[in-house]
């Protein structure tokens, strides 16, 4: 695997060059992005600050190409719907996001991550439930969002105390869905990112959570292409790809970490509970790390070896069918971050 990476020409570049003189261009670049609990047209983190940059306009407007965002509350599974219907070019989602998207057939290949340092992963009780501890989740009513890293994550913790998904009374829900569910007694718990308003008003309890067992974290997420967008415009796929390593760079600093608390309160989020959730967590530099590196890839094909033998896939394949390495190489050089991330 690390052949693979090390064998990636840096002629991509002279490549890409030479094409770019020929290539055609898009009248517009659509791109998906994860949604939000108050349905604002926002993300978070590194790819926030380059749409409240409108660093992609800019980069295109000399050409004439507009940018069309679209924001899914279904988050990432929303993306893989929208990936299926045509509607958008990129993306960004969590792993195992991608992993089932490319099970199923969709056209499209990860070209980044979408940072190395993942996320957090809690699990909320209602007091009411009798669950004590891990274990006692058996039988229970549990919500939490269906082929996101928190399907992933919950599947791995339960396991950890021998139990298995048909153990458990999964209900599938978005994340707000899901903290309004467990508000009306609907489920007994639910499988959360960093935002816990219930347990700060007294109605749930936190059960679990991975800030004291970081193995249960999510791995890194992914940025992704269609197939058919990037054979048709690689110049463009890696100026896209270009601009959003910028976000990274940006993200990777830590006079910018409060800028990012900020930016994901405007999302719908606690401060106290995002700015917790950053605490003990990977330096920035690191947390913000973009780039595909041979553990990315093993991480990913762990996910994929994990979700086949659970089912939650149908069909096994290898990670190398899920990422196209072309683009980001080139991309860091022209930026001059190629010996940033040193791994």
């Amino acid at each position: 695997m690390k052949k693979w990476i090390k064998a990636l020409p840096f002629v991509a570049l002279l490549f890409m060059t030479v094409v770019a003189q020929a290539e055609e261009k898009p009248k517009v670049i659509r791109i998906g992005n994860g949604g939000n609990s108050l349905n604002l047209p926002q993300a978070s983190g590194a790819i926030g600050w380059v749409n409240e940059q409108s660093l992609l306009e800019k980069e295109f407007a000399k050409d004439g190409i507009k940018i069309e965002r679209t924001y899914y509350k279904a988050m990432g599974p929303g993306q893989n719907e929208a990936i299926a219907s045509g509607l958008i070019d990129f993306g960004s989602a969590g792993d195992l996001v991608t992993v089932v998207g490319r099970a199923g057939g969709l056209p499209y290949k990860i070209i980044s991550t979408s940072g190395a340092g993942g996320s957090n992963i809690y699990i909320q009780v209602n007091p009411a439930s009798g669950i004590k501890a891990l274990k006692d989740l058996k039988g229970k009513r549990i919500g939490y969002q269906k082929g996101t890293y928190l399907h992933l994550a919950f599947n791995r913790i339960l396991e950890a105390v021998g139990l298995t998904e048909k153990d458990i009374r999964g209900v599938n829900l978005v994340n707000a869905d899901a903290q309004a569910a467990l508000a009306t007694n609907s489920v007994d718990a639910i499988v959360s990112n960093s935002d816990r308003p219930l347990v700060d008003q007294g109605v749930a309890r936190l059960l679990f959570d991975t800030r004291k067992y970081p193995q249960f974290k999510s791995g890194p997420g992914s940025i992704f292409v269609t197939e058919a967008f990037a054979n048709k415009y690689p110049e463009i796929t890696r100026r896209v790809l270009k601009t959003l390593l910028k976000g990274y760079y940006w993200a990777s600093k830590p006079e910018n970490q409060e800028a990012i608390i900020q930016s994901s309160v405007k999302n719908g989020g606690t401060y106290k509970h995002i700015k917790a959730d950053l605490i003990g967590a990977l330096p920035p530099k690191e947390r913000f790390d973009p780039t595909v590196t041979t553990k990315v890839l093993k991480d990913y094909q762990e996910i994929i070896d994990f979700a086949f033998k659970r089912g939650i896939i149908r069909r096994h394949y290898n990670v190398s069918e899920l990422f196209d390495l072309r683009f980001q190489a080139p991309a860091l050089k022209e930026l001059g971050y190629d010996k940033y991330w040193i791994h």
